[in-house]
């Protein structure tokens, strides 16, 4: 069978035909992917242990909730590149664990904040930035606005809405493929469930990316010693390449546009993109130090709380012994 015919017909070969047809080329790139999907493995592992000795139960393992994506990320890529049965569904279970690792980022910072209540009081009043990525087009001119309880309550429902409406999509995916009411490929008909459920499912993005957004600017100020825009930053540009260059790659394999080359696909371009990022995030979900937020969990209950340096925080003690002596 040539190569026209098995993609008419969706052919999905198995493991040991992809072996064998990925030559030489195929098995080196195959062989790097398995080595950075180790490499990523590895470093999540010593982010693990290192965040489980030091740092704060709950800010632990909501940081590791958003380090996850990466290994998620590179190993469902490896799985999907030896596996090809399973590709579909790996890539499904990416893409869901990049909307939670979001969500999660989102409750990182609040517990940053000491609560949902604290941070309300910590950013109410403050000037919101509703000019941002990706509705630039649609806010440029809109003014900056005080952030009040109502608005703090709609940020929210948007990131949260983020996880919810793309997990019921994924399962109503999986539903109406099984009863053959979503088809395959790109047939853009109005008895294809898939045109809805794509069109639902970028909106939801929009506006979940945007919530992201705007609640990191607003917050970055008042947390600036957490660093929240760079942890953002690298999360934000996880979620945004991995989702694109799925779609791309996606939409070139059904047009036929490389169909008998050794794997070019999303599963080589993504591992690279997951192992640079999960460096990148290594370094920036370090900060602050584990004592610093000891401090600031320390000192929450004061107002204006800040985390504070530890010789000032021991001086103080000092102070307070002496006082009451």
């Amino acid at each position: 069978m040539n190569c026209s015919v098995l993609l008419s017909s969706y052919y999905v070969p198995a493991m040991w035909e992809v072996i064998g047809a990925f030559g030489s080329i195929g098995i080196i790139l195959m062989s790097i992917a398995g080595i950075t999907t180790f490499a990523v493995l590895v470093l999540f592992v010593k982010d693990s242990i290192y965040l489980l000795q030091h740092w704060p139960t709950q800010h632990c393992f909501l940081t590791l909730f958003c380090l996850n994506t990466f290994p998620f990320a590179a190993g469902g890529f490896f799985i999907s590149m030896i596996i090809p049965s399973l590709a579909e569904a790996t890539k499904s279970v990416i893409l869901l664990y990049l909307h939670v690792s979001l969500v999660m980022y989102f409750r990182l910072v609040i517990t940053y904040g000491d609560g949902e209540k604290s941070m309300l009081q910590k950013l109410y009043g403050r000037k919101m930035v509703l000019q941002g990525p990706p509705l630039c087009c649609l806010c440029f001119c809109c003014p900056k606005v005080p952030l009040t309880r109502r608005r703090f309550c709609f940020v929210k429902f948007a990131i949260y809405q983020f996880v919810l409406v793309h997990l019921l999509l994924t399962a109503v995916k999986c539903i109406g493929t099984q009863y053959s009411v979503i088809t395959q490929g790109y047939h853009l008909s109005p008895y294809n469930s898939a045109l809805y459920i794509s069109v639902i499912s970028s909106v939801s993005t929009v506006f979940g990316v945007y919530g992201l957004v705007v609640f990191s600017r607003t917050a970055a100020a008042p947390l600036k010693e957490f660093k929240i825009i760079y942890k953002f930053a690298v999360l934000q540009a996880s979620f945004i390449l991995i989702r694109i260059q799925l779609i791309i790659f996606d939409v070139l394999e059904k047009a036929g546009t490389f169909p008998c080359f050794y794997p070019i696909s999303s599963a080589i371009t993504g591992h690279s993109e997951a192992f640079i990022l999960a460096l990148l995030a290594h370094l920036v979900f370090h900060h602050p130090s584990p004592y610093n937020i000891m401090v600031h969990l320390v000192n929450s209950n004061s107002t204006g709380s800040q985390i504070v340096d530890f010789d000032q925080l021991s001086i103080k003690m000092e102070k307070e012994s002496i006082n009451s002596t």
